[in-house]
């Protein structure tokens, strides 16, 4: 059974506020963070991302809290948790 999803143009305010945020991070660098559980790629961070985000993965459905300052890279490319 189908779902009827609603699809919409967000308002002219909500896509300006998607430009600025286009270009406040067209300059920064990106990082992929894993999910824990099967490695699949669950959210892209940039730069200035500060604080908690919670991410459900598109693979095995867990959801996952993740800090993500305490994610730093390490030089093998591997992220440590806090």
């Amino acid at each position: 059974m189908a779902k009827d999803i609603r699809v919409s143009e967000p308002s002219l305010e909500m896509q300006e506020k998607i430009k600025r945020a286009r270009r406040a991070i067209a300059s920064q660098k990106m990082r992929t963070v894993k999910c824990p559980y099967c490695q699949h790629n669950t959210i892209v961070v940039f730069e200035d991302t500060r604080g908690h985000v919670q991410a459900k993965c598109k693979r095995c459905g867990h959801e996952t809290v993740f800090d993500v300052l305490s994610m730093r890279r390490l030089k093998l490319g591997f992220y440590q948790g806090g």
